[in-house]
């Protein structure tokens, strides 16, 4: 054997034998996560050790989507650029909107950066899903999170041929979602229309009470709690069903899809067949001619003018009462609502979803 032959075959001896340098270990990248929608997906599509922190969003179980007990696995941040630094993830994830200072020191320091945005469709979700996954080195994962998403959706649609049920998604300060939000997308997929975006309103309108009496919907999903929804002239709406719907299942799409879908279907199955055209309206003129008794008063003294005329419980408007079980992964009793917008719901967004 040649001598130049000899020291071609050391060298790739020594090139096999070497040990990787402490960067090259990482086959898969590591991540932290700034971005509260972005946490519940890559929970589900990284591996152990990859996903170093969530935003701190995903540690209080008010205002989270994904589930508590997998959100307290792992760290979390305020999102500041020293906590970030000191995690020396590969990857940063956050919001679209990122401070140019904040994109700028990521660049310099190599970090790389990816933004979410708010998924408005169930497919522009499974396109999150996949960016992630791939993101992460995992898209065999994502598609496993699609696959289970894509099962409850089926399990949720309505029967072949059922009549479309009209459905008002009502929050806090009378506020309803437009027609292109995924809440609106899944109503459409589990059988429902959107009443408020049937009626001209869009994402962040709002829908006064009256309107509701004089033309009322088929149900009421009440995502929150606001004085109107109290308000004893909803009573004499016979023909309409009220539903409570977690706000927690508005703010983001992905693994929360899955929740969101169960329990829209819950209701639809609950509502029985639609009640006589002519019995909704006369309940619309009940309502209305009661309307000014307490159009005026405080929570309080709506309260109060109902027992002082003996209507010391009020009567429910549905069979689903306000107290209906959500699915398990839904939540919490203690839940604090929170203003909604731009994720599944409509209306200004919360803090943690405006600012990223």
């Amino acid at each position: 054997m040649g001598r130049a032959a000899i020291i071609a075959l050391a060298a790739i001896l020594t090139a096999c034998t070497q040990q990787p340098t402490s960067r090259t270990t990482h086959v898969l990248p590591t991540i932290v996560s700034l971005n509260p929608c972005a946490d519940a997906i890559l929970a589900e599509v990284t591996q152990p050790g990859q996903l170093l922190a969530l935003s701190h969003y995903s540690a209080d179980p008010r205002a989270a989507s994904m589930d508590p007990a997998t959100a307290r696995r792992y760290p979390t941040t305020r999102g500041t650029l020293e906590e970030v630094i000191a995690l020396r993830p590969d990857i940063v994830v956050d919001g679209t909107f990122v401070p140019p200072a904040t994109a700028a020191a990521y660049q310099r320091l190599g970090l790389g950066l990816e933004t979410l945005g708010i998924a408005g469709t169930v497919e522009e979700s499974r396109a999150q899903i996949r960016r992630l996954a791939a993101l992460a080195g995992n898209p065999a994962r994502g598609e496993a999170l699609i696959a289970r998403i894509n099962a409850a959706l089926a399990q949720a649609a309505a029967p072949p041929g059922a009549p479309r049920i009209p459905a008002l998604v009502w929050e806090p300060g009378g506020i309803v979602p437009g027609d292109s939000t995924l809440i609106a997308d899944l109503l459409r997929r589990t059988g429902f229309t959107n009443f408020a975006a049937a009626r001209g309103l869009g994402q962040a309108d709002q829908l006064p009470l009256e309107h509701v009496l004089a033309d009322p919907p088929r149900v009421v999903l009440t995502a929150g709690d606001t004085r109107a929804l109290h308000h004893p002239a909803l009573a004499h709406l016979a023909a309409t069903t009220r539903a409570p719907l977690d706000p927690r299942l508005l703010y983001c799409a992905g693994p929360t899809i899955i929740p969101a879908a169960q329990r829209l279907a819950e209701v639809r199955r609950a509502l029985g067949p639609s009640p006589n055209p002519s019995r909704k309206r006369e309940g619309g003129q009940i309502a209305l001619q009661s309307l000014p008794i307490f159009a005026a008063g405080t929570n309080g003294e709506v309260a109060r003018e109902a027992r002082r005329r003996g209507n010391h419980h009020l009567p429910p408007t549905s069979k689903l009462s306000p107290s209906s079980a959500l699915p398990p992964a839904a939540g919490s009793p203690s839940f604090t609502p929170l203003p909604l917008a731009g994720g599944v719901g409509g209306g200004p967004a919360p803090k943690h979803l405006a600012s990223k």
